[in-house]
């Protein structure tokens, strides 16, 4: 029987195994892709059956911090509660986000220098002002999934303007997050082929994930969830499971990156939204080892892209060429270790660096503005976690 962990007052571990999931989804995509790992090694790929479906590990991803910032801040955009200091919200998402991001990014960085050829991108010049500071370019930031972190930055500059219009009142608040959603369903059609990327970011439908996510952490917060977890969470994975054939088949979701938005956000919100409902009500139990995985999300999810790329290029020049079974058994047998690999190294790299880092930066935070009375949103000295309403959090742990 699997070792579960009550989930302490206030904290949703639903949402930690959701980030292990949606990391490993990730991981599967670059493990399987067109291009990555298993061409590399072997040719062919076992896993293009569910390279479609395992891309929305991204959009778990988003509607999972959409939802986080709501319950965190939930208070202020939904009861009318004061707004929690925009200065402690901009430290905690950027001490939370860059740290980490640049050390994985500097080590690329000092790779690509030293062996050029290793470079990989999609035709355009890397512009490295734009990949460290995680601001939209033509180009591939150095660590590929560093695009994906240009939309979470962006995502809480709007919800920032969001807190900000708030001390006006909740109308104000919210006007700004429905303005925002308006501008990305109105604003696409619009946008010209070869559109600067700026305009090309804050039009995509993907930013309608993190409203989606909003939307479910306001129907947890609000209890009108309360007593419906089963049928969210049943609802949410039936939606996932007819869009994941739906992909598979390349059917018409594919054709239309509006129609995916909403079919994988709006599934993976009703989900979470279950989820958390249910375990609020103690009617779900995470095992410790999801708690854990998604504790280290944020380091899988970063550094196993170097991790599968230095193991692609080893493993093609010393693995012998096996035809038939026994080739096929020995490209299961490689793929399994690989995904456990990227694991493991997240593990580590949480517990030597992301860790370490987040101590060092709730340190520096009470220094510089050390709490005074109760505030909408308590300092926390380990790691950051779902929680309801406790201490900020993001989808980037």
């Amino acid at each position: 029987m699997p070792t579960t962990t009550p989930p302490p007052a206030g904290r949703l571990l639903s949402l930690q195994a959701v980030r292990a999931v949606a990391a490993s989804l990730v991981v599967l995509v670059h493990l399987g892709g067109p291009t990555a790992f298993e061409h590399k090694v072997f040719g062919t790929s076992l896993l293009q059956p569910v390279w479609w479906p395992a891309q929305s590990g991204v959009d778990l991803f988003f509607v999972v911090s959409g939802f986080v910032m709501a319950v965190t801040a939930g208070g202020a955009l939904f009861a009318g509660a004061p707004a929690p200091s925009l200065g402690r919200f901009a430290w905690r998402r950027v001490s939370r986000v860059y740290p980490l991001y640049w050390a994985v990014s500097l080590v690329l960085l000092a790779v690509v220098l030293a062996a050029p050829g290793l470079a990989r991108g999609n035709g355009e010049e890397t512009d490295l002002l734009a990949t460290f500071a995680l601001l939209p370019q033509r180009g591939e930031p150095l660590l590929l999934v560093g695009w994906t972190l240009v939309y979470e930055m962006g995502f809480y500059l709007v919800f920032a303007l969001s807190l900000l219009a708030g001390r006006a009142g909740r109308g104000a608040a919210r006007a700004v997050l429905i303005a925002w959603a308006a501008a990305v369903l109105v604003g696409r059609p619009f946008v010209p082929e070869g559109a600067s990327p700026w305009l090309e970011v804050a039009t995509n439908p993907l930013n309608l994930e993190f409203g989606m996510g909003v939307v479910a952490g306001w129907l947890v917060v609000s209890g009108r969830a309360a007593g419906r977890g089963p049928l969210l969470l049943g609802a949410g994975l039936t939606v996932l499971l007819a869009t994941w054939v739906d992909l598979s088949l390349q059917g018409p979701l594919t054709g239309t990156g509006l129609a995916m938005a909403l079919a994988l956000g709006g599934g993976s919100a009703l989900t979470v939204t279950g989820l958390a409902t249910l375990e609020r009500e103690g009617r779900l139990r995470v095992p410790a080892l999801l708690g854990r995985l998604g504790d280290a999300s944020y380091s899988l999810y970063l550094v196993h892209v170097p991790v599968i790329t230095l193991a692609a290029i080893v493993l093609a020049r010393v693995l012998p060429d096996l035809g038939g079974p026994a080739g096929i058994a020995l490209q299961v047998v490689v793929v399994v270790v690989a995904f456990a690999g990227c694991q493991v190294a997240g593990l580590l790299a949480h517990a030597l660096l992301e860790r370490p880092l987040l101590t060092l930066s709730r340190r520096a935070e009470r220094r510089v503005a050390p709490p005074r009375g109760p505030v909408a949103l308590p300092a926390q000295p380990g790691p950051e976690r779902g929680e309801v309403p406790g201490g900020a959090s993001t989808l980037t742990t």
